[in-house]
């Protein structure tokens, strides 16, 4: 089956197709303000490469533009062919055995999830400040954007989701943004 596997939960705009977890074209272009600009450039060009079977998008956690933008296009490009389409939470996309998966979520905020010696995650996906998530990260490898900014990173890479793990992620999560903390904004009544 081939995968046309998009994410846009971190800074890095993310599109690619993949087959039987073999990435066949990808295109990562890391760049915060510009998800709808980019994505469906990167789409077309992995699309070059094949016909994909199925959609599969990151749903987060994430920020709130970046993750409507996937989910939308995901959406959209599924139904105009008539493709299945899946959610997959984007720490999927960093995910190992013994692994503890830390993106930023800014506000001085991380989001993670921890992965077994198995690869199958044990807690979360979850927020918290840093100081308080680092205790709940008792795994050998830490990976994640998030940890390479608050310094308890244990590898370099991967430092953005892998279209490859997330397209053979089993997870099949609603096509709705996987928000993990309430919105900045809020009405003036309850000001």
């Amino acid at each position: 089956m081939i995968s046309l596997v998009v994410d846009t939960s971190t800074p890095a705009v993310t599109a690619g197709l993949v087959e039987d977890g073999v990435v066949l074209a990808e295109v990562v272009v890391v760049d915060a303000k510009r998800h709808g600009e980019l994505l469906a450039v990167n789409m077309r060009e992995v699309l070059k490469h094949g016909t994909p079977d199925e959609v599969v998008v990151g749903v987060g956690p994430g920020p709130f533009t970046g993750l409507r933008v996937g989910i939308v296009t995901a959406a959209a490009y599924a139904d105009a062919l008539g493709l299945p389409v899946r959610g997959v939470c984007s720490l999927e996309g960093l995910r190992g055995p013994s692994t503890a998966v830390v993106t930023d979520a800014r506000r001085k905020e991380v989001y993670f999830a921890v992965y077994d010696e198995s690869g199958r995650r044990s807690h979360g996906p979850d927020v918290g400040k840093p100081a308080d998530v680092l205790p709940t990260l008792a795994v050998p490898r830490i990976v994640g954007d998030g940890a390479l900014l608050y310094g308890f990173a244990t590898a370099a890479k991967p430092r953005y989701p892998s279209v490859a793990l997330l397209a053979t992620s089993d997870e099949a999560l609603p096509l709705t943004p996987l928000y993990l903390r309430r919105p900045d904004a809020v009405e003036m009544a309850d000001r």
